[in-house]
């Protein structure tokens, strides 16, 4: 029989109000886009850096050297930036948020942008 055990990680949350503050306040954090180019997605919230998701995990050592990381994908209801989160948290990286609204609820909110 298979051991199955079902792993319950708080990940903690920050809204697009709060991400646009860091942006603008210049706080030290990176920002990572886990969507890339992937569904047809054409851009990425402006400072952040693209990292897809199955590869986060292999690259967290770029992650490193910021006092918060904050991980983000298409919108609320996808699971990329809260899986990538859970598994840092899992490795003991410090200080990983999810921006839950993604991409998605920044482009709808007017909010700066770059292409991807």
């Amino acid at each position: 029989m298979p051991y199955v055990r079902e792993w319950k990680i708080p990940i903690e949350a920050v809204t697009k109000e709060e991400l646009f503050e860091r942006i603008i306040k210049g706080d030290d954090f990176i920002l990572v886009d886990t969507i890339g180019k992937y569904g047809g997605n054409r851009y990425r919230i402006k400072e952040a850096i693209t990292i897809d998701y199955p590869s986060v995990i292999d690259r967290r050592n770029e992650l490193l050297g910021h006092k918060e990381i904050i991980i983000y994908c298409k919108h609320k209801d996808c699971t990329a930036s809260k899986k990538v989160a859970a598994a840092l948290i899992s490795l003991n990286v410090k200080d990983v948020k999810i921006y839950e609204g993604g991409i998605d609820e920044w482009v709808a909110s007017g909010l700066p942008v770059e292409d991807e």
